[in-house]
């Protein structure tokens, strides 16, 4: 049975993971996912192997992820995501929202998938409602 935020206790908020590139987006992301107290952002990383060597050692309820980062990719994230925590609300932020893109993140598990310039706020929706059919 899907079980939408495994790590949450009663009353905690989400653990969320974010993986970003951009210092700005990082800080709006933060601000608008923590705004409503329901989740907070526990951790964040620019780099494709610190995100993996968290998925590794901390559990998490959301992961947000870019596909372009400082160091490594998006897509290698999404792949360890499968592998370490399957079950993990994981949603694609990005400026690369072309069909083949779409496509590849879906093969990865990807059921969220917002475009940067138009669907930012979207995020704060899904967290506070995850039962919500997926986009893609």
């Amino acid at each position: 049975m899907y079980q939408p935020f495994p790590t949450q206790a009663p009353g905690a908020p989400l653990r969320v993971l974010l993986v970003e590139d951009s210092p700005v987006i990082r800080e709006s992301v933060v601000e608008l996912v923590e705004a409503n107290g329901r989740a907070r952002v526990a951790y964040t990383t620019d780099s494709e192997s610190a995100a993996i060597g968290e998925l590794k050692t901390n559990p998490y309820d959301v992961v947000i992820v870019d596909l372009r980062l400082r160091e490594g990719s998006g897509f290698g994230v999404l792949r360890a995501l499968q592998q370490h925590q399957p079950d993990t609300l994981t949603i694609v932020l990005t400026n690369y929202t072309s069909a083949a893109i779409r496509k590849r993140c879906a093969e990865l598990g990807v059921k969220w998938f917002f475009d940067k310039s138009s669907e930012f706020e979207g995020i704060v929706d899904l967290i506070s409602d995850p039962q919500r059919t997926p986009r893609g």
